[in-house]
């Protein structure tokens, strides 16, 4: 039989046993929590630490990635800086196609204004009031006037020369531009009483050479010197046929030519007069860079007749007022290398330096086509250009 001491005891024993239980359950679950905790962190650094290997080995760093790409940058053509100082610009000036701007002519009038231009000329009219009429038509029709019909494609410009023995040279100037037709003719009339005193010629080429040199820009220049024979000098205005003036009047043609200026005479002698004529061809040499005292001789126009005036200064207008220079554009080609480029028209290649067609280099800055080449362009459209090598090129500022 159990006693009730017995009953407790047990009871007692049981308790205990069971609270035994319980805190073995607790620390067991304790233990496998800390367990899992530390295995998950176990597993993140693994993780991490794979990641941190996979970002080396694919180059994600910043700094290694930051420095592969500058690395790609420097070895990829395509990303080369263009000035970059290796980089190949060999083709850079390969088939260059200059640009080229067509200068207009400029044609200065030195024409003699002296009492002997008054002699008559014609059925009605007189040398001085012929030349005016040509070159300026008459007040009805004045575009038939060469100046007028000309002036927007030609720079003229006017010298009146002749002198008294109180003032000379008497010189009346006009400078040349474009469209000067109205300036010319405040000073350039057939009524001109004012023309009466001798003829001063090396003082009147001397003031057109000054105002062509007074000129900005290139352009191809010209002096049309008309004039009636015998000059004077300002040192001996009672003189004809003087051979001091004769000689400073070839003079002052060469010191033109000299400058890049051709002069073509137009002659009004009298026919009879040889001495007159044969001064006037050695100027006409003189004015084309020819020798004045033999050889080869320029073309010398005579205006002893009406229609021979007129023709001879309508054929060196019409002809001169044909610009064959044209300039470069902000570039310039170094003088002595022009053999090493070609120049085209329409793309034909045209002969360096040949006159008969072809085209030579004028200045740095300035081609001129020659012969059949410059008639050529004259008519139609065409298209100029020119292919040259890098290092013969300039470039303007």
């Amino acid at each position: 039989m159990i006693t009730i001491t017995d009953l407790r005891l047990k009871i007692k024993t049981l308790a205990l046993m069971i609270l035994a239980a319980f805190i073995i359950v607790i620390a067991v679950g304790c233990e496998k929590s800390q367990g899992a905790q530390s295995n998950g962190d176990s597993n993140r650094n693994d993780d991490s630490d794979r990641q941190e290997s996979d970002n080396n080995d694919s180059g994600s760093d910043p700094e290694k990635e930051k420095e592969t790409d500058d690395t790609k940058k420097d070895t990829d053509p395509k990303n080369k800086d263009s000035n970059s100082p290796d980089k190949d610009d060999s083709d850079t000036c390969a088939n260059l196609d200059l640009k080229f701007d067509r200068q207009p002519s400029t044609i200065m009038l030195v024409v003699d204004h002296s009492a002997s231009m008054n002699l008559q000329l014609g059925d009605t009219d007189t040398r001085w009031s012929l030349m005016v009429k040509t070159l300026m038509g008459t007040v009805d029709h004045p575009e038939s006037g060469l100046v007028w019909s000309l002036e927007k494609q030609v720079n003229f410009g006017l010298v009146l020369f002749t002198a008294k023995p109180e003032t000379c040279p008497m010189l009346q100037m006009v400078s040349p531009e474009i469209q000067n037709g109205r300036e010319i003719a405040a000073i350039f009339k057939a009524d001109d009483e004012t023309y009466k005193g001798a003829s001063p010629v090396p003082a009147g080429i001397d003031a057109a050479v000054q105002l062509l040199a007074e000129m900005e820009g290139p352009s191809k220049k010209v002096i049309v010197l008309a004039t009636d024979g015998d000059p004077q000098t300002c040192d001996n205005l009672a003189v004809n046929d003087d051979a001091a003036a004769q000689a400073a009047t070839v003079a002052a043609v060469e010191n033109a030519y000299s400058a890049g200026i051709s002069t073509f005479i137009v002659g009004m002698a009298d026919a009879e007069d040889t001495a007159a004529f044969e001064y006037l061809q050695r100027v006409a040499n003189a004015g084309l860079g020819l020798n004045p005292d033999g050889g080869e001789n320029a073309t010398f126009h005579q205006g002893l007749t009406e229609k021979s005036l007129v023709d001879a200064i309508t054929q060196i207008i019409t002809e001169e007022a044909q610009s064959c220079i044209y300039e470069l554009n902000g570039k310039g080609i170094t003088e002595g290398e022009e053999s090493k480029g070609t120049v085209f028209l329409d793309d034909k290649a045209l002969e360096l330096n040949n006159a008969a067609y072809g085209w030579r280099l004028k200045s740095e800055t300035e081609i001129e086509l020659l012969g059949g080449a410059c008639d050529d362009i004259q008519i139609g459209t065409h298209h100029l250009s020119a292919d040259f090598p890098c290092e013969v090129i300039v470039i303007l500022e």
